[in-house]
């Protein structure tokens, strides 16, 4: 039986059958008249008493005791003279005790104190009483039954409705929350088991609730770090697939100008020449293996500890170190940069990254194009109002025009060895791989996009002041 309405009727009715078992059980065993035999008994010792009392005492106080006797135990009793019992009896002349079918008739003598005639106590008492008794108690199962059930059926629907119902409410509650839905609310604020119940389920929900947010974040967190490490992996798979490429062909080609020197093979036999192109090669591999070793030290984080630096000192000395550049090509410089302005970062790694910007932006200016270098310092206002520490935001702009970006290599730009043109075989190909690593590891947002006006670099740094 998995119905606990039918489970708390069946225990009722079980209980009230003891009950009325217990009772009528009760109700034989106190009452002196439930049987024949305790009928004629209870008579016989009640009379022995009544007869030892109205021993040589008053006939009056002995008349009242008789009628007391009669009423108690439901008999006949008289008290006779002698001569009246005598006559009266047609043949009883015997003392003592005489049955007459279901008629038990008790004779006791008395003699009184406040007078000399010799009396006879006459008791008459029949079974009807304990068949009366008997009769009526069959007569009252019925009837006490039907009350016993309908009694245990009401407080079965009163269990059900006060005990079960929130019961099976929680129990709802509990599968659900089994199912990581957290989202309700148990009302039954009672006092009692039930209220105290409740109270714990609500308690538990939000302990629970708040414990999986958090174990959702955590789990949202290293599914992002699992992610950004297989991309750091790819990228790193990439990277060393692109530093093989990029050394295998200079390499074999010093090494063929060698063996050509050494065999004195046609043009080779002139060594000066090809030493020096060997000489000037090799220079290019140390300067590419030097920005390799940088990539890897930014990679493994060996340089990302982090202090404010002076960006506009930086900026300045790059303009000065591409002077050269800039007069030969007679380019244009805006410069617009302020003085003390704070940046957050390495400052080794900010000039080589700003170093990379600068340069790339006067190697692709046509002669006579113009560079505008912007550098701006304002508060940062989305933290909100009522934030205790003050942040700024510094923005870089570098736009060198005319120029322009085929769109389809603008999201390659930031990847190692990439080229957007593939004519131009100067450069180890890592710049802008360098400057994006930096440029994350320093937590800035860049980006290059084209503009009207040309080509557009953009760098953000929000930090607090």
């Amino acid at each position: 039986m998995k119905n606990m309405t039918i489970k708390t009727f069946i225990t009722f009715m079980l209980l009230s059958i003891l009950i009325m078992g217990s009772v009528y059980l009760m109700l034989f065993v106190l009452t002196p008249y439930s049987t024949p035999k305790k009928n004629a008994e209870y008579i016989k010792e009640e009379a022995d008493e009544l007869s030892g009392k109205c021993m040589n005492i008053p006939k009056r106080e002995a008349e009242t005791n008789i009628r007391g006797f009669a009423g108690s135990t439901g008999s006949y009793a008289e008290l006779l003279s002698a001569e009246e019992y005598l006559s009266d009896s047609e043949g009883y002349q015997d003392i003592g005790e005489n049955k007459l079918s279901d008629v038990q008739i008790l004779t006791y003598p008395l003699h009184f104190s406040d007078s000399s005639e010799e009396y006879m106590l006459y008791i008459s008492s029949s079974d009807k009483r304990a068949v009366s008794f008997e009769q009526n108690i069959i007569k009252s199962i019925l009837p006490v039954t039907v009350i016993a059930l309908i009694l245990s059926f009401a407080g079965a629907k009163i269990f059900s409705y006060y005990m079960k119902k929130p019961i099976v409410r929680m129990s709802k509650i509990a599968e659900r929350m089994a199912e990581q839905d957290f989202d309700w609310y148990c009302p039954d604020e009672r006092d009692d088991e039930i209220g105290r119940l409740a109270k714990s389920l609500n308690k538990l929900s939000d302990e629970l609730s708040a414990a999986l947010a958090k174990l959702n974040d955590k789990n949202l967190y290293l599914k992002n770090e699992i992610t950004l490490e297989k991309e750091r992996e790819r990228r790193r798979m990439l990277f060393f697939s692109g530093v093989s490429h990029e050394l295998k062909t200079p390499i074999s080609v010093v090494i063929g100008q060698i063996e050509g020197m050494r065999s004195g093979i046609g043009v080779y036999k002139d060594r000066d020449k090809y030493l020096e192109k060997c000489s000037n090669t090799l220079n290019e591999l140390v300067s590419f293996i030097n920005e390799i070793l940088l990539v890897s030290h930014i990679d493994m984080g060996d340089m990302d500890y982090q202090e404010l630096v002076k960006i506009d000192g930086i900026l300045d000395e790059e303009i000065a170190f591409y002077d050269g550049l800039i007069t030969e090509k007679e380019i244009d410089l805006e410069y617009e940069v302020p003085d003390n302005v704070n940046f957050r970062g390495n400052e080794q790694l900010l000039k080589k990254a700003l170093g990379n910007i600068l340069g790339n932006a006067f190697k692709y200016t046509p002669d006579g194009g113009k560079v505008s270098v912007k550098l701006e310092k304002k508060p940062d206002k989305t933290g909100g109002a009522n934030t205790s520490e003050k942040k700024e935001k510094v923005e870089l702009t570098v736009i060198n025009s005319p120029a322009h970006i085929d769109e389809q290599h603008l999201p390659h730009l930031f990847e190692a060895f990439y080229r957007a043109d593939t004519s131009n075989k100067d450069g180890s190909g890592l710049g802008l791989y360098i400057t994006g690593m930096v440029m994350e590891m320093f937590g800035a947002e860049y980006k290059i996009e084209n503009i009207d006006e040309g080509v557009k670099f953009t760098v953000v740094q929000t930090h607090t002041s």
